[in-house]
């Protein structure tokens, strides 16, 4: 069964608990066993975020799930050199850790576009957006189009309803995104990502866009928790 590695944490001084996403199991976590000497190395380079992974023999009983043997699914060779490259997997791994439930089909599908886009692109400095925009869409979160014209002037990321309100912002406890972002959004969701080099935004208006998708798949699937991979994301990227 295909998996593509969104978090773990230490068990023991040779294993760990992996979180798992799947097509049909959603996310998982599992049990690892990682060895000793020359094999837990080998062994924890192949459990990083956003490694694809190939579990053989896997079965879930209750909550954890089991496998017999785990290898590679696709490369990563570039990901795991590329500073750039590492800091977009932290960070869409976290986001669908912590702001996914379930995950598992379409969610799935969108990662694993990623994994390999982060092997293969030429640039990958706006594939965090690509990826939340496709995953928002996924959910069922996308709002529909709206004329520019329109006296409504904001998402409302609470509910996801155009909003006549005029202060904007992605506070802990405001949560209204500028029209012209949001339509950006919506623009993603239908690109391609060999077109996604096209898009130019400004520094102020990235950073609001890119909290602004994490805060709504949050607000509606597992409540608002912080992602601390994105002070890396955003340095790296500077």
């Amino acid at each position: 069964m295909k998996a593509i590695v969104i978090g773990a944490i230490p068990y023991s001084d040779s294993s760990k608990i992996a979180k798992v996403l799947t097509r049909d199991e959603g996310i998982v976590p599992i049990f690892v066993r990682l060895g000793s000497g020359k094999a837990r190395k080998k062994s924890n380079a192949l459990w990083h975020p956003m490694s694809a992974l190939e579990l053989e023999d896997f079965e879930r009983k209750n909550e954890m799930g089991k496998f017999k043997e785990a290898s590679r699914a696709l490369p990563a060779n570039n990901l795991l050199v590329d500073p750039k490259r590492t800091a977009v997997a932290f960070f869409l791994a976290e986001v669908v850790e912590k702001s996914v439930k379930e995950g598992g089909g379409d969610v799935f599908e969108i990662m694993w576009e990623a994994v390999m886009q982060l092997e293969v692109a030429e640039n990958i400095a706006n594939l965090h957006f690509y990826i939340l925009a496709k995953i928002v869409d996924a959910l069922g979160l996308m709002p529909e189009n709206v004329p520019d014209e329109s006296h409504l002037n904001s998402l409302n990321l609470d509910n996801g309803e155009w909003s006549e309100v005029m202060r904007f912002g992605i506070k802990k406890d405001f949560h209204f995104l500028e029209k012209s972002l949001a339509k950006t959004m919506m623009e993603i969701k239908g690109m391609e990502f060999a077109k996604m080099k096209s898009l130019h935004l400004q520094s102020s208006d990235r950073k609001e866009l890119l909290l602004a998708m994490v805060m709504f798949i949050q607000l509606h699937h597992a409540g608002l928790k912080e992602i601390k991979s994105y002070d890396v994301l955003e340095t790296v990227f500077a």
